[in-house]
C-alpha cells in the first residue's frame, strides 16, 4: 500500500499544509484516503475518501472539510448523495471525471486518458464541495525520469489545464501516485509498500 506525504501549495505560491494519504487495490478497483491540512482560507482539517472500478471510474468520494461534507456515489446517469445532509443528484455519466483539491483525482484521470484529451469534469470547490460543471486539458508530454524530495520516478508527464480561467501546471504521475505536481503538491515523503512505484536506483 503507498503511503506518504504532500506538501500543499496555495494560490500565492506559498506552503499552505499538508496531505497524508494511502492508496491501493482493493475489491471494487482502487482507493485513496487522505488526512489534509491547510491554512487556506482558514486552518482546518480535511478528509478525502475516493473508490474507482477497474476501468478507474468514480464509485463512491467523499469529502469532509470540518465546515461541508459530501458523499456522492455514481448510479448510471446520475451522480447522487448528499451535500451538508442535504440530498443532491447531478448529471453523470462514464466519460465524465470528478475533481478535488487532492492528487487523488489527477491520478485518476490521468488513469482514464490514453493521451491528450478535453474532457467535461464536475469540479467540488475547495473547502464548501459546491459542484460546478467545468472543462479541462490534459496534455501528454512524455513519458520520463522526474526528480522528487522523495526519488527519482519514471513517470508519464501530463500538462493539466482548467480551460475557464487557463491556469496550468504540469504533473507527473507514476502507475497510481502523483510524484510531482508542479506550482500545487510536492511529495515530501513516500513509502513504496509492495503495490506502489519504487523510485529507479540512483
Amino acid at each position: 500500500m503507498p503511503s506518504g506525504r504532500y506538501s500543499v501549495r496555495g494560490r500565492g505560491g506559498d506552503v499552505v499544509g499538508t496531505e497524508d494519504f494511502r492508496c491501493a487495490p482493493g475489491p471494487m478497483g482502487w482507493r485513496y484516503v487522505s488526512e489534509i491540512e491547510r491554512g487556506e482560507p482558514t486552518l482546518h482539517r480535511e478528509t478525502v475518501d475516493v473508490v474507482v472500478d477497474a476501468s478507474w471510474r468514480i464509485v463512491r468520494t467523499r469529502i469532509e472539510t470540518g465546515s461541508h461534507a459530501t458523499l456522492l456515489e455514481a448510479r448510471g446517469d446520475s451522480l447522487e448523495g448528499v451535500r451538508d445532509g442535504q440530498k443532491v443528484e447531478m448529471a453523470w455519466g462514464p466519460e465524465m471525471h470528478l475533481d478535488y483539491l487532492s492528487p487523488a483525482f489527477n491520478a485518476i484521470t490521468a488513469q482514464r486518458l490514453e493521451g491528450t484529451s478535453e474532457i467535461d469534469v464536475l469540479f467540488l470547490e475547495p473547502v464548501t464541495v459546491e459542484p460546478v460543471p467545468m472543462r479541462q486539458r490534459y496534455e501528454l508530454i512524455r513519458r520520463e525520469s522526474v526528480e522528487t524530495p522523495t526519488g527519482t520516478f519514471l513517470a508519464a508527464r501530463w500538462r493539466y489545464t482548467a480551460l475557464a480561467t487557463d491556469w496550468s501546471s504540469d504533473l507527473w504521475v507514476a502507475d497510481d501516485v502523483v510524484v510531482r505536481y508542479d506550482r500545487a503538491f510536492e511529495l515530501i515523503s513516500y513509502e513504496p509498500g509492495a503495490s506502489g512505484p519504487f523510485p529507479t536506483p540512483p
